[in-house]
C-alpha cells in the first residue's frame, strides 16, 4: 500500500486539509492503493486559528480511526503524523502534524539573518532589498503576505529533523502533494523552495533518489478573498490590493522555474473573482477564516491527482505527462449545489457527503427519540444497554467531530460564493428532504413515514453486524449500512 504526503503551507494549506479530512471521514477514498495520508503543515504561525482547528480535527480523526479499526467505508483512510511512521519514540519531532521551523518564534527577521553581524557592505545590500519595517517584523505570526521574507526563512526546510524523518519513511510508490497560495507570504515563498528541494538529489538525505523521482502534484491558489480595508485610524500589515500583483509575479517565476522544467506531474489552479472580505489580523487565534468552497475544490484536486497516477502496484516507471487543470462549475451561481458540479469524482463526493450529513442530522434531531422509544437497534442492541452515547468515544471524539463537520458546512453555506447542498434545519420528520434538489415526493419511500425510515434501516442493519467486534466498530458500520441504501434511493429517485 502507498502513502500520500500532503505538504500544507500557510493558512490556506490548513483550510484545504480541513476539507480533505472531512471528506475522508465521509467515505471518500484515494485510488490505486493509497491507503494513508500524512499531513505535514508548514506554518511559522503555530498559534493561528486555522491551523489549530485543523490539527484538532486531524487528531480527533486519528482517535476515532484508532478506536474503530478497519472499516468498510467511513474513516477508512489512515491519517498519520510523521512520528506515527517512525520506529522510534524520538521527541525531536512533535506528534502533531506541524512541521516546526526553527528560529522563527519570537524573533525578528533582522535577528534571523544576523543583520548586525554582517559586514557594512552587506548592510547596504540588505537595506536595498528590505524596508526597515520588514527587517523589524516578527516572524512569530508568519510572513504577513511578504514572500521576499518567507523565501529566506523557508529555505532551511531540509535542515529540519522533520524533513529527515519524512525522507527516511518515504517508500517507492509513495507520492507528494503541495498546497499553497500564490498571493501571500508563506505559501508563495514555500512552494517553489520545497519543490526545488524535493526534486534535487542530495546524498545527505535518506531516499533522496526515490523522492526526487516521485510523483508530485500541487495546488496554487490565486486570490479568492480580500482583507477589509482599514479605517483612516487603522494600520494594516497585510494589504490585499497587492495580492493580484504578487500572483502575477509568482506565476511568471513558476513559468520558468517550474513548468518549463517539468517539475510537477499535476498542477491545479484555483481562484474566485467574488473575493469575500475577511477582517484584517496579523495571525494567531484571530486568523480563522470561514470555510470556502474553493478549499473543498482543493481537496477534490488531491483526490483527482491520485486518481490520475499509474497504479503503484504495477511498478510502472514511465513518468506521467505533466498536466495543468482548473476547476470550473457548470453554471454561474451565487449558491453552488451538487447539480452545478460534474464528473465521476463529484458523484463520489455527493454520495459520501450526503451519507455523512444524514448521519449527523439523525444523531442531532432523532437520536433521543430512538433512545426514549427503545427501538429495536437500541433495545436489542448493545448501544442502549451499555449507555454507549454517554461514553468518551461518542461524547469527546465522535460528537465533537460531527460539530466540526456541521460548522464547516454552515461556513461554506454562509460564504460567497456559497456551497449549499444541504438543508440545515430539517427535523426528525423531514430527514429525507435533506439534500437540496432531491426532495422526496414518490418512489422508494412512498407511503412510509419520513422520520422512521432511517430507524427501520438501523434495525435491519443491526442484524447483519459482526458479533464480537468492538462497540465503536459496530456503531460506525451500523450507521454506514443504514444510511447507504437510503441515500442511494434518494439520489436516484
Amino acid at each position: 500500500m502507498a502513502k500520500l504526503y500532503v505538504f500544507a503551507i500557510g493558512g490556506t494549506g490548513s483550510r484545504v486539509l480541513r476539507a480533505l479530512t472531512l471528506m475522508m471521514a465521509s467515505g471518500v477514498q484515494l485510488d490505486h492503493g493509497f491507503d494513508t495520508i500524512v499531513p505535514i503543515i508548514i506554518d511559522p504561525d503555530s498559534a493561528n486559528g486555522d491551523l489549530e482547528r485543523t490539527t484538532d480535527l486531524l487528531t480527533k480523526y486519528q482517535k476515532i480511526k484508532n478506536r474503530v479499526g478497519e472499516t468498510s467505508n467511513l474513516f477508512k483512510t489512515e491519517i498519520k503524523t510523521l512520528r506515527n511512521l517512525s520506529d522510534n519514540n524520538s521527541n525531536s519531532v512533535a506528534n502533531n502534524f506541524i512541521f516546526k521551523i526553527s528560529g522563527t518564534a519570537s524573533q525578528s527577521f533582522e535577528s534571523f539573518i544576523s543583520y548586525h553581524a554582517l559586514e557594512e557592505n552587506s548592510h547596504s545590500l540588505i537595506e536595498l532589498l528590505y524596508t526597515p519595517e520588514e527587517l523589524n517584523s516578527s516572524m512569530e505570526v508568519g510572513f504577513k503576505g511578504k514572500p521576499n521574507i518567507g523565501s529566506v526563512v523557508l529555505n532551511q526546510i531540509i535542515e529540519n529533523e522533520g524533513y529527515n524523518m519524512f525522507a527516511n519513511k518515504f517508500d517507492e510508490g509513495d507520492a507528494i502533494f503541495i498546497i499553497s497560495s500564490i498571493f501571500g507570504g508563506t505559501g508563495a515563498a514555500g512552494f517553489p523552495l520545497l519543490l526545488k528541494n524535493l526534486r534535487t538529489e542530495n546524498p545527505n538525505i535518506p531516499h533522496s533518489h526515490l523522492i526526487s523521482n516521485s510523483k508530485i502534484g500541487a495546488i496554487s491558489y490565486l486570490p479568492y478573498f480580500k482583507i477589509t480595508p482599514p479605517s483612516e485610524e487603522e494600520r494594516q500589515t497585510i494589504d490585499s490590493s497587492t495580492f493580484m500583483g504578487k500572483a502575477k509575479a509568482a506565476l511568471y517565476y513558476y513559468e520558468h522555474a517550474v513548468f518549463k522544467s517539468n517539475q510537477l506531474n499535476g498542477f491545479y489552479y484555483l481562484g474566485d473573482h467574488s473575493q469575500n472580505d475577511y477582517p484584517h489580523n496579523d495571525g494567531k487565534a484571530d486568523q480563522k477564516n470561514k470555510a470556502h468552497f474553493l478549499e473543498l475544490a482543493g481537496a477534490m484536486a488531491i483526490v483527482d491527482f491520485v486518481k490520475e497516477l499509474p497504479n503503484h502496484e504495477t511498478k510502472e516507471k514511465e513518468a506521467i505527462a505533466s498536466t495543468n487543470k482548473e476547476f470550473g462549475i457548470g453554471e454561474v451561481s451565487s449558491s453552488i449545489k451538487f447539480q452545478h458540479l460534474g464528473s465521476d469524482l463529484t458523484d463520489n463526493l455527493r454520495f459520501s457527503l450526503s451519507q455523512f450529513s444524514l448521519i449527523e442530522r439523525f444523531l442531532d434531531v432523532a437520536l433521543n427519540k430512538n433512545l426514549d422509544s427503545k427501538t429495536t437497534w437500541v433495545k436489542e442492541g448493545e448501544f442502549g444497554r451499555s449507555e454507549f452515547f454517554k461514553k468518551d468515544f461518542y461524547k469527546r471524539e465522535f460528537q465533537p467531530f460531527l460539530y466540526y463537520y456541521r460548522e464547516w458546512l454552515d461556513e461554506m453555506a454562509a460564504n460567497h460564493v456559497a456551497f449549499n447542498p444541504f438543508r440545515r434545519n430539517v427535523d426528525h420528520d423531514d430527514l429525507l428532504n435533506l439534500i437540496n434538489g432531491f426532495e422526496q415526493k414518490n418512489g422508494f419511500f412512498k407511503n412510509q413515514t419520513n422520520g422512521k425510515i432511517l430507524t427501520k434501516e438501523l434495525n435491519k442493519a443491526y442484524k447483519d453486524l459482526q458479533k464480537g467486534s468492538s462497540q465503536e466498530f459496530n456503531f460506525i458500520e451500523l450507521f454506514n449500512q443504514a444510511t447507504h441504501n437510503v441515500v442511494n434511493q434518494i439520489l436516484n429517485s
